[in-house]
Formats: structure tokens, C-alpha cells, sequence
């Protein structure tokens, strides 16, 4: 039988096994290159898969990173804007909270690099603050013994000229009620020496206070320089993670020199006020 099986393929022609041999390599040629194709493919899912993550998690890094820095920049000016004793401790307390919760959100997306440059920047932020807060709260409160020492001033003020205008009243009506007189008289020197004690009061108290604020001022111009550095700590970390080219060096030269002129100006403006109340 297997004579018989060797003599069938020896008949079979030449031609039909070129054709059968060719077929067989077209199909190897096939199989090899459908298995390089789904390696191809694969690769290009695995890729695509990589990019997506990529995307998404720079995508989620923009959403917490951006809303970051602006409330480290909100919070930045609101240093220099504590100088302002109009400004509420709430809104400036506020502005601090609002920042501290933007920045712990960078712990859930943030590289380490990036989580110890904000933490470090957080810290600072929360000690200059404090400090900045205590010596604000003896400024408020002189702040509202003027305010009610000028209350005390006007409506002292407005009585003498009430009493005025009756003794003006009594001399025109040539009365000779003494009594009456007298209590009128009496009444307006209190009053008068009232507005004069009002106004040596006043007189002292903003004095004091238009040194300590000009020394606040400048306290709370300088914190800007003290957070100057671990911001562009931080932010190199940020724009690093972002994959956004960053000369930290230039940056900080940048802010250096802002620092200086914004003193400079500083300077001038109060020397200004000294001599014009001078």
C-alpha cells in the first residue's frame, strides 16, 4: 500500500507540485504576516491605551493643578493686601482656606517632587500668615479706638454747636434767666474741653498708628520675597509634570526684580507722605 501511495505522488506532475509548494509558501508568507500584524496591532493598542491614560491623567493634572495655583496666586496678593485694614479677617481668612484646599487636592495626582514643593510652600504660606495676623490685630484694634474716638469728637462737636446756637438764642431774646445761663455755659465748656481731649486723643493715636501701619506695610511686602522662592519651587515642579519647558533661575530673576522695584516704589510713596505731613 505504500508502494502504492510513493507511485501515486511520483505520477503526480511536477506543475502540481510547484503549484502545491507555492501555495504552501503564500500561506506561510500569510500566517507570518498576519502574526506580525497582530503584534503590530497589539503594540498599537497598548500605545493607544498608554496615550489615553496619558491624556486623562494630564487632564485630571490641568484640572487640580490650574485652580491650584491661582489660589496660591490669590493668596500671594492677599499678603500685601493685608496691609489694608479695610480688609476683613474673614475675606483674608478666606482666601487662605480656599488655597489650602486647592493645594491638598495635589496630593492625589501630584508626583512626589511635586507634593513636597507644595507642602513646603503650604507651610510657609500658613506661618507667614500667622505672623502677618498678629501683628495686623493691635493695628484693628487702634483702628477702632480712632473710628470711635472720631464718633466721640463729631457728636461732641455737634452738641457744641447746638449749645452755641442757644446761647446765641438767649442773648438775643435778652433773657435773664442766670440759671439757665449758667447751665448753658456750663454745659458748653464741658463740651469744649471734651472735643479738645478728643482731639489730642486722635491726634496721638494716629500718629502711633501711621508708623506701625508704614512698618506693617513694609513687613507684609517683604513676606512676598520670603514665598517668592518656594513658589518657583513649586511651580518648576507643576510645569515639569506638565511637561512645559521651565528656566527656574530666569523665573525667579524675573520675580526678584519685581520685588525690588515694587520696593523701590514703596519707599518713595511713604517718604512722600512723610513729608508732605511733615
Amino acid at each position: 500500500m505504500i508502494e502504492t501511495l510513493f507511485e501515486i505522488i511520483c505520477k503526480i506532475p511536477d506543475a502540481v507540485w510547484a503549484a502545491i509548494i507555492a501555495s504552501l509558501l503564500t500561506l506561510g508568507g500569510v500566517l507570518l504576516t498576519n502574526r506580525e500584524n497582530n503584534k503590530r496591532l497589539i503594540a498599537q493598542l497598548e500605545h493607544d491605551a498608554d496615550i489615553r491614560k496619558t491624556q486623562r491623567l494630564m487632564e485630571l493634572r490641568t484640572n487640580v493643578y490650574l485652580p491650584a495655583v491661582e489660589a496660591v496666586s490669590n493668596t500671594y496678593l492677599t499678603l500685601a493686601k493685608m496691609a489694608d485694614l479695610d480688609l476683613s479677617e474673614k475675606d483674608i481668612s478666606e482666601v487662605f482656606s480656599k488655597s489650602s484646599a486647592s493645594i491638598s487636592k495635589i496630593n492625589i495626582v501630584g508626583t512626589i517632587e511635586t507634593v513636597k514643593a507644595l507642602s513646603a510652600l503650604s507651610s510657609i504660606l500658613s506661618e507667614t500668615y500667622l505672623q502677618l495676623v498678629a501683628k495686623r490685630t493691635p493695628l484693628i484694634e487702634r483702628k477702632n479706638d480712632i473710628e470711635n474716638t472720631y464718633k466721640l469728637y463729631n457728636d461732641s462737636s455737634k452738641e457744641k454747636d447746638r449749645l452755641l446756637e442757644l446761647i446765641k438764642e438767649f442773648n438775643l431774646q435778652g433773657s435773664t434767666d442766670k440759671r439757665r445761663w449758667e447751665a448753658i455755659n456750663n454745659r458748653y465748656d464741658f463740651e469744649n474741653q471734651q472735643t479738645d481731649e478728643y482731639n489730642k486723643e486722635l491726634d496721638e493715636l494716629e500718629d502711633k498708628n501711621s508708623k506701625e501701619l508704614k512698618e506693617y506695610a513694609m513687613k507684609c511686602y517683604v513676606s512676598l520675597k520670603e514665598v517668592g522662592q518656594p513658589i518657583t519651587v513649586a511651580i518648576s515642579a507643576i510645569r515639569k509634570e506638565m511637561e512645559i519647558p521651565f528656566d527656574s533661575d530666569e523665573y525667579q530673576e524675573i520675580i526678584d526684580n519685581a520685588f525690588n522695584s515694587g520696593q523701590e516704589s514703596l519707599d518713595r510713596f511713604f517718604k512722600e507722605i512723610s513729608q508732605e505731613n511733615g
